[in-house]
């Protein structure tokens, strides 16, 4: 049969299962690379974390095409760049590595001329060995500085625009760069286009709800500033509080309100209220001579000029005046004029110390707001007409505060520390409760406990570890309570509260022994005691309310209780009904 096929140039059997075999190889080996490809794009996909992304691609594609390093390069505006991702590497002995980690920016000159070169046609680029590839001088150079020896690289495109590079180097000898490689690396960096694209839509909308949220606390401010000065023209106290509120909105390192002796020309003057970081020197009371401001500036500002400079140094100004700016360590700025009448009273200044600011138009116009209204307060006889002024613009954003103001709501029935209900939340629930079992006929218990000797644990362990016991303990006794309309509140300091509806003596004398044995359960070591850890007493009672009884006494009860179980040695529970009883035996 071989014979034939020879004599008839048709492949043998030998052969065609040769290739049979070869094809079937090829196909196998197809199908590993494109199982590792998803896995690989799974991974970069599964993190809407920039860094995450960098690190994650780097790694996986490093590991993968089994080369030194793999490596991110972004594009700056001008066509310059640096290494934005993780490098990984396969051989963690390379002595060079630290060099690497240092030197993250590379300015291609080439690729700045022509703004991203052949990359920006979606083509690779593959070198085998840059000695033999007729690189330029200049670029052997360059790849020199790097330690290459060899790479592959593929263009990052977000949507239409030329992004970055994904690249594949190999630093200690030449490489073959096989085709699926190459090909494998551009369907990563394809990938990689996708997901920096919706991490950055992720931080383009975190960014302007982090806006939204700042819009709105600053027109809190704006609206808290309005009721004050309606209520008060004490503007020393108006001043400051509103200083502190600002510099924190704005994240500034100092807010100041400069004011104008009379009858100086605007050459004299001083900051006669502030709020500073504490890093920086106070303005207060300092004694400003500029006769700059007064013979050249006064009088555009006394027009409504305002001045925002967002670096002193690059900004042309006179050198008497950055001499000025200098005392106060200013690196930007902006100043906008106080106006009482028709004349120049003052400036509100916003510094920022530590180094230039890009103020944005959000910002200026907030503090644009802002003097406008201290103006208001100088000014008595505008109050109205202001007020109406700023009250159309609050009407724009009082959707925004309501919402902000329900989640206020919601988080003032909370304790800060213990994030179980606070006293005010127990108070209102507790009211609430009583009138309803009074209705409903039905028992209603309410336990009080709190940790025995905690002053003594705080003067040893200090106040931080103090709150940590209490935040054990206050989620301790919530995994006790099964029921949802059971309430534990912190009810003040080391003290707590459970109200228990619909729950009679013996169910609140079991409740309170569970509570006791949680907390002990959790072995918090304590100074003094009978076992050395954190124990607490507690006081219990329970009633069916009526009209004929007070919340008041109810609440004495339980407190009682508890008193009597600290009488007993502590590491206790006592109910009110035990001490009513021991008092009419001994009676009897």
């Amino acid at each position: 049969m071989n014979q034939t096929s020879r004599l008839l140039r048709l492949p043998t059997i030998d052969n065609l299962e040769a290739q049979l075999q070869e094809k079937t190889e090829q196909l196998e080996q197809i199908y590993a690379q494109q199982k590792a490809i998803y896995r690989a794009i799974g991974k970069i996909r599964a993190s809407l974390d920039l860094e995450t992304i960098f690190r994650t691609t780097t790694k996986e594609t490093c590991r993968l095409l089994g080369v030194e390093r793999v490596s991110v390069y972004r594009f700056n505006e001008d066509w310059g760049g640096e290494f934005v991702g993780d490098f990984e590497f396969a051989e963690v002995g390379w002595d060079e590595l630290e060099f690497i980690y240092k030197n993250t920016v590379w300015n291609d000159s080439y690729l700045q001329e022509h703004q991203g070169g052949r990359y920006r046609n979606n083509e690779t680029l593959v070198v085998k060995d840059i000695y033999k590839a007729e690189l330029s001088q200049c670029h052997i150079e360059i790849l020199e500085q790097f330690h290459i020896r060899a790479y592959a690289t593929a263009p990052i495109f977000i949507k239409k625009k030329l992004w970055g590079i994904l690249a594949a180097y190999q630093h200690s000898k030449p490489h073959e760069w096989e085709t699926s490689a190459v090909n494998f690396l551009s369907q990563i960096a394809v990938q990689l286009g996708f997901a920096v694209q919706q991490a950055e839509q992720l931080a383009e909308v975190e960014q302007k709800a982090k806006d939204l949220q700042a819009a709105s606390q600053q027109q809190m401010i704006l609206f808290n500033l309005i009721s004050e000065i309606r209520e008060s023209l004490d503007l020393h106290t108006l001043f400051k509080t509103t200083a502190k509120e600002v510099r924190k909105a704005l994240e500034s390192d100092r807010v100041g309100i400069f004011r104008f002796y009379p009858e100086s020309n605007y050459c004299y003057g001083e900051f006669v209220s502030e709020s500073v970081l504490p890093i920086y020197d106070s303005a207060l009371s300092i004694k400003v001579n500029d006769y700059c401001f007064g013979e050249q500036y006064a009088i555009h500002y006394q027009q409504g000029r305002m001045q925002v400079l967002t670096d002193i140094y690059n900004a042309d100004l006179k050198d008497c005046h950055i001499e000025i700016l200098e005392q106060f360590q200013i690196k930007a700025q902006i100043i906008m004029p106080l106006i009482m009448g028709s004349k120049l009273w003052g400036l509100l200044c916003i510094h920022q110390c530590e180094k230039s600011r890009e103020w944005t138009s959000t910002e200026i116009r907030f503090v644009k707001q802002l003097a406008t209204q201290f103006s208001v307060a100088l000014e008595h006889s505008h109050l109205l007409a202001q007020t109406r002024s700023q009250a159309d613009e609050l009407g724009k954003t009082l959707d925004a505060l309501q919402e902000a103001n329900l989640k206020l709501e919601r988080l003032a029935r909370l304790d800060g520390l213990t994030k179980i209900s606070n006293r005010r939340y127990f108070d209102e629930f507790l009211d609430q409760e009583w009138r309803r079992m009074a209705r409903e006929k039905q028992f209603l218990s309410l336990i009080m406990f709190d940790v025995d000797y905690f002053k003594l644990y705080n003067d040893v362990y200090g106040h931080q570890q103090g709150d940590k016991c209490l935040i054990k303990i206050a989620h301790a006794a919530q995994g006790v309570l099964k029921r949802p309309a059971d309430l534990l509140a912190r009810y003040g300091g080391e003290e707590f509260a459970v109200i228990l509806s619909k729950t009679d003596q013996s169910g609140a004398c079991e409740v309170a022994a569970q509570i006791q044995s949680a907390i002990k359960a959790l072995g918090i070591p304590h100074p003094s005691g009978k076992k050395q850890i954190v124990t607490i007493s507690l006081g219990v009672t329970t009633q069916i309310p009526s009209l004929a009884q007070t919340l008041h006494t109810f609440i004495g009860q339980a407190d009682q209780a508890l008193y009597e179980a600290k009488q007993q040695g502590r590491d206790c529970w006592i109910h009110f009904s035990m001490i009513s009883a021991s008092r009419d035996t001994k009676d009897f």
